[in-house]
């Protein structure tokens, strides 16, 4: 099927720019194949995404289009449905079977637009699907949505690599300090750094035999270092008394013992601190007050910045060891893997959590989408129906938005899309309801655990909130402002009903709420 481009005016010959000029300009920000059995439409899905900096390529069958992936995978496909020998259904499918290409997403469009096509579009492995005709702006926002997915993945699937990677490495360190394995266990399993700390610090001082350790942190600011943490014995008064003392003191950064192993990021001994200038060692006073002689201090680091400065004391002046270093700077690399791999976790963490977000979203009214609502509709029927209790469903439609976008332009079409998005979301409270946009101007609102009464309610409050919006509408017959027509249906899931069936009720209570004169509700009644 041939089909025609809504907002010809966005891509006048003003505003064209050719595939060679974009070539020039900067790299391509996505490979594309296009595929379709019509010539005229290659053409023109080419030259919108061209404009957009998108490489693109042509299929015109589904043969061809297979070949050309496999001489080269594209990063998203556009995929006609209808088309000869092998449809846009089999074409995905094929891909979903490989390995190398179940991964590349695959945006259906197709005149075909009853829900039974759509579900099947996405049971096959589609990630959307875009009705013909259809919007440019549309189609970009869901290309470039579906590439925000991929890209996101992408990083996900580096982050873990680097994960692995680091672990690997992490396990190679351990091997060589079997001295430390204790502590390196019992850091890994520290719940956060202050637990982690204390288990280094208390570990260290045991296993080399020396009566006092220290962690420095960086202040709030940044600009000094400050006591975080010691070990010590609790019944040694001078050490006690020697903590309690440093606690008023701070490092600037490159000054004194922390501050300059803050700066160089190297370690640091001190065979016998009662030798040392003042200048070169602070606290020099309260060191000999509780009879320490050797310190050495240690970074940790992490990505090359310094997160903290351990400082180990000992009673008895003791000649530089670098083996006794060498340890000691292991642990400390150790921590800053913990630290590492805690920082990663909650990224990663955070990175799922977003991915999972857009692909629920709607990406112009930041609503769930038509996938976020077949996966719920699937799950509360389920559940609705072991717990014997109601589900409500309203399908509602802004009356009249054909004539809204001609008569106000497409910006203000999304704009309405919007706002009417917004007031739905405000009228359904309960954290179970959910407001999707279903397609185009059409909106589900997905009430469960509600019965008919309920449903009314939630419509009527719908349909006084976009009142109070007052969004003026001169292209609809029945108000100056916008309006919407609800469908409204209300039962309790059996064995043995579809939720399609329930889908084609509400949808049918929405057609007669048009034919009544639109800007009202209809309840389905199967009489």
């Amino acid at each position: 099927m041939f089909y025609k481009i809504l907002d010809k005016a966005d891509y006048s010959h003003n505003n064209l720019t050719s595939t060679l000029l974009v070539k020039n300009v900067s790299e391509y920000r996505a490979n594309l194949l296009v595929v379709d059995d019509h010539p005229d439409n290659l053409r023109t899905l080419s030259t919108i995404l061209t404009k957009e900096r998108y490489k693109v390529r042509k299929a015109i069958s589904g043969e061809v289009a297979l070949e050309t992936v496999k001489a080269e995978a594209p990063d998203l496909i556009l995929l006609d449905i209808k088309m000869p020998n092998i449809d846009g259904y089999t074409v995905c499918s094929i891909l979903k079977q490989s390995d190398k290409t179940r991964d590349i997403p695959v945006i259906f469009l197709s005149a075909l637009d009853s829900a039974a096509d759509k579900v099947k579009g996405f049971k096959v492995g589609g990630v959307d699907y875009i009705t013909k005709p259809f919007q440019a702006e549309d189609v970009l926002i869901r290309v470039q949505h579906q590439l925000t997915i991929v890209k996101q993945r992408q990083e996900l699937y580096q982050h873990n690599q680097d994960l692995k990677r680091e672990i690997e490495e992490r396990k190679q360190v351990e091997s060589k300090l079997k001295l430390l394995l204790t502590t390196i266990n019992l850091v890994s399993q520290a719940p956060n750094l202050h637990h982690a700390l204390e288990v280094v610090l208390s570990e260290v001082c045991r296993m080399i035999d020396w009566e006092y350790g220290e962690a420095w942190m960086t202040s709030a600011d940044g600009t000094r270092l400050e006591l975080y943490q010691a070990y010590y014995d609790c019944f040694d008064q001078a050490l006690r008394w020697f903590h309690r003392a440093s606690l008023q003191y701070s490092f600037a950064f490159g000054v004194q013992l922390i501050g300059r192993v803050w700066k160089t990021q190297q370690p640091e001994w001190i065979q016998d601190a009662s030798l040392v200038e003042q200048d070169a060692f602070l606290r020099a006073e309260l060191v000999q007050d509780a009879g320490l002689k050797t310190a050495f201090a240690v970074p940790i680091n992490i990505e090359g910045n310094v997160l903290a400065v351990m400082c180990f004391f000992k009673r008895s002046p003791l000649p530089h060891n670098p083996e006794l270093v060498e340890l000691v700077n292991a642990v400390a690399l150790e921590l800053s893997g913990f630290i590492g791999r805690k920082q990663t976790e909650e990224a990663l963490k955070q990175a799922n959590k977003e991915l999972l977000r857009l692909a629920n979203l709607d990406g112009l009214t930041q609503i769930a989408n038509r996938r976020c609502f077949d996966e719920s509709l699937t799950n509360e029927w389920l559940r609705l129906q072991r717990e014997k209790l109601p589900l409500a469903l309203l399908l509602s439609d802004i009356d009249f938005f054909k004539s809204y976008n001609d008569y106000y332009g497409h910006q203000a079409g999304d704009e309405c899309l919007r706002q009417v998005a917004a007031a739905m979301l405000q009228s359904c409270k309960r954290p179970a309801d959910l407001v999707a946009r279903y397609g185009g101007e059409e909106f589900a609102i997905l009430l469960p655990n509600t019965d008919l009464e309920g449903a009314i309610h939630i419509s009527q409050q719908i349909q006084a909130q976009i009142a109070r919006l007052a969004i003026p509408h001169q292209g609809s017959s029945v108000s100056d402002q916008v309006t919407l027509s609800i469908g409204i249906v209300s039962m309790i899931p059996i064995i043995g009903a579809l939720q399609e069936d329930m889908i084609a009720s509400a949808d049918q209570a929405l057609y007669q709420a048009k034919a009544q004169g639109r800007n009202t509700y209809c309840v389905y009644s199967a009489v």
